[in-house]
């Protein structure tokens, strides 16, 4: 798999947990009370923040490239037969 197919993957499965924490932060909003537009600030604010964060944690990783790594390495023997 390409290293961009990898950092798509984990950006995707960022987006639905920010997508998901956010509403239940707005569902959470709106069960303690508040109006309909606080809760759908609040859930908003949520999902955005949430989202910043994961993609900056996902930018500090280095990921790599598997495709050329198909082939096992060489065993070398150091010892001499007897």
């Amino acid at each position: 798999m390409s290293a961009n197919q990898k950092r798509l993957i984990a950006f995707a499965f960022c987006v639905l947990i920010s997508l998901v924490l956010g509403f239940a932060s707005g569902l959470a909003v709106a069960a303690l009370g508040a109006s309909r537009l606080a809760a759908v600030s609040a859930g908003g604010a949520a999902t955005v923040a949430l989202l910043a964060i994961g993609v900056a944690v996902i930018a500090l990783f280095d990921f790599t490239d598997d495709r050329g790594n198909s082939t096992p390495p060489s065993q070398h023997r150091t010892e001499t037969p007897t």
